[in-house]
């Protein structure tokens, strides 16, 4: 069993929002998913040393499968030293399969005392907001702009794997390495996710000879209402507006506003549901609503989602002008 550790001199990586926890990134390479009967033989951690001031990636491998539970004694007395723990489905995966190996065993985990945070989890609650077709790996990466030749699978490096522990051939040991180091070194990126989710979430309205920002904090539908609910940011004077109208309710008190609206459900495509309101229903007054969006819908109909997906857009341009509408 070795342990192979790399400075990322170059490397950056912002962790706001997380209180100064010491965070690492993992991501482990197993001989299979089943994890009474498969094998780790590589762990890999991402994770700044305050020290040294610089990122760095480290990698325990066992060059054959009964030196596994060196290697995770190894990795559990390395983990300790952890507050949190950042994967990619590793609540689902890494983390379970560890802890199985670890009972195996009889290895006293320190898993249990480190937080885990699943970016996959985390990126899955807000994708109703993502314009991405999918939650893969590749996917998240080429989204906010990471786009790499990743020749080979997990399930390559399995095959890769088991020719190694036949032959020692050293050029399938650094492939299998080289996939959990990239895999590892851009799982730091996709952190970047969560400003974008922010930028569409929030908003800004000039009203009153300033401007106010408006974040979305939550959007639910319950029958024919959906009903946002905002965070107000940048207020000078209480406000306490309750609003009650054709189509909608806006009730806004100080830095809080919800806003409830009814909708209409039809077909945008011949398989492919969504969600609209009826402009027509609304106070002539409120002139500026027009969809938005990419589709090409009648004069009428101003989209709000489409399947699982929110028109962010649309949504953000009606809270805009009911806002200037009841104030």
């Amino acid at each position: 069993m070795d342990v192979y550790e790399y400075c990322l001199e170059s490397k950056k990586i912002s962790l706001k929002g997380l209180d100064g926890k010491k965070a690492c990134f993992l991501d482990i390479e197993t001989t299979g998913l089943n994890r009474q009967h498969s094998y780790i033989y590589l762990i890999g951690l991402l994770y700044f040393n305050k020290e040294k001031n610089s990122w760095y990636l480290r990698q325990f491998f066992a060059h054959h499968i009964k030196n596994e539970e060196r290697l995770l004694k190894e990795f559990n007395s390395f983990i300790k030293d952890f507050d949190l723990i950042l994967s990619y489905n590793g609540d689902s995966f890494d983390i379970p399969f560890i802890e199985a190996r670890f009972k195996k065993y009889g290895i006293c985990s320190n898993l249990a005392e480190v937080e885990s945070l699943d970016l996959y989890k985390k990126i899955k609650a807000e994708s109703p907001y993502l314009d991405i077709e999918n939650l893969k790996l590749k996917t998240i990466e080429e989204f906010v702009g990471i786009y790499r030749e990743d020749e080979y699978s997990g399930k390559d490096c399995i095959e890769f794997y088991n020719q190694y522990i036949r032959n020692g051939d050293e050029g399938l040991k650094e492939k299998i390495l080289q996939h959990n180091f990239d895999d590892l070194y851009y799982l730091g990126d996709i952190i970047k996710i969560f400003n974008h989710i922010a930028d569409v979430k929030k908003l800004a309205i000039p009203l009153d000879r300033k401007e106010i920002g408006i974040r979305i904090e939550d959007i639910k539908i319950n029958g024919d209402i959906i009903k946002i609910c905002c965070n107000i940011t940048n207020l000078d004077e209480n406000v306490d507006i309750i609003h009650y109208d054709n189509g909608f309710n806006v009730n806004w008190q100080s830095n809080s506003m919800v806003i409830d609206i009814e909708v209409k459900e039809g077909l945008i495509t011949p398989t492919r549901k969504a969600l609209f309101i009826d402009k027509l229903s609304f106070p002539s007054k409120i002139v500026e609503l027009r969809d938005l969006s990419e589709y090409v819908v009648p004069d009428n109909v101003i989209l709000l989602k489409v399947e699982n997906k929110y028109i962010m857009e649309n949504i953000k341009n009606i809270i805009r002008e009911l806002i200037l509408y009841v104030k």
